[in-house]
């Protein structure tokens, strides 16, 4: 488990104390003990916990660092066309941030394209963060084709820490669920992860039989199937945070 090693450091003056110096350290800290146990009581805490109490409680040292395994509460949807993966991956984790919006209105949004039969990412990306801006969050696009522990890091951040859901652009017919022969970008959502396994969980909303619904794949898997798009500075992973105050 990651931990925080910092410790407070107290400083004085070096050289023997006095004795009123003595007196008054041993006040002191007979006045820290009363305050210590009080409080250590007041919570229902053993006295023994006292040793430690210089040290802040582990769920505060692991603020903001992702636990070894988590996942988060979706609800999963299958794609109402074979072009409508973002839409639909989009839907999902919006759904887990309190908005709701169908397929057919975010495709409307994200102006899908039924001739292309595809979506534009970067209308993905901005039609995501003109729903969550409001709320503080915001997605950005970053690589992660065969870099499966830059890859982890993304998911285990949004899963474990701001337990949120995220999308990764992938190459569909590299999915090892898969049965497509020819090539084609799709959309999955990531929704948990384990680090001592080195997997992530994904739904894919592909409604085809044997690829919709939950799948458990390695990272490195995963990893050299992200659909990173570098001529165009596009990554395909939608790297989650929260650095707005909701509006």
């Amino acid at each position: 488990m990651v931990t925080d090693d910092r410790r407070t450091r107290y400083f004085g003056r070096s050289g023997n104390p006095s004795c009123t110096e003595r007196h008054n350290v041993a006040a002191a800290k007979l006045a820290l003990g009363t305050v210590l146990t009080a409080a250590l009581l007041s919570t229902g805490a053993s006295p023994a916990a006292a040793q430690t109490a210089g040290e802040p409680p582990v769920s505060a040292r692991l603020s903001g660092l992702s636990l070894f395994e988590g996942s988060v509460k979706i609800k999963g949807q299958a794609q109402k066309t074979g072009y409508y993966c973002a839409p639909a991956s989009s839907s999902i984790v919006l759904q887990v941030f309190g908005v709701k919006r169908s397929q057919d209105q975010l495709a409307k949004e994200m102006k899908t394209d039924p001739e292309a039969g595809a979506t534009k990412r970067r209308n993905t990306l901005d039609v995501l963060n003109k729903h969550l801006k409001p709320k503080g969050y915001m997605f950005r696009l970053t690589y992660g084709k065969d870099r499966p522990g830059t890859l982890m890091l993304r998911v285990s951040q949004a899963v474990g820490v701001l337990k949120r859901p995220t999308i990764l652009a992938v190459r569909g017919n590299k999915l090892p669920w898969s049965k497509a022969d020819k090539n084609y970008g799709h959309a999955i959502v990531a929704y948990g992860y384990d680090k001592a396994k080195g997997t992530i969980t994904v739904w894919d909303p592909n409604a085809a039989k044997g690829a919709l619904g939950s799948h458990v794949i390695s990272a490195k898997a995963l990893a050299a199937i992200v659909n990173d798009v570098p001529d165009s500075k596009m990554g395909g992973v939608y790297t989650l945070s929260k650095p707005l105050l909701p509006l």
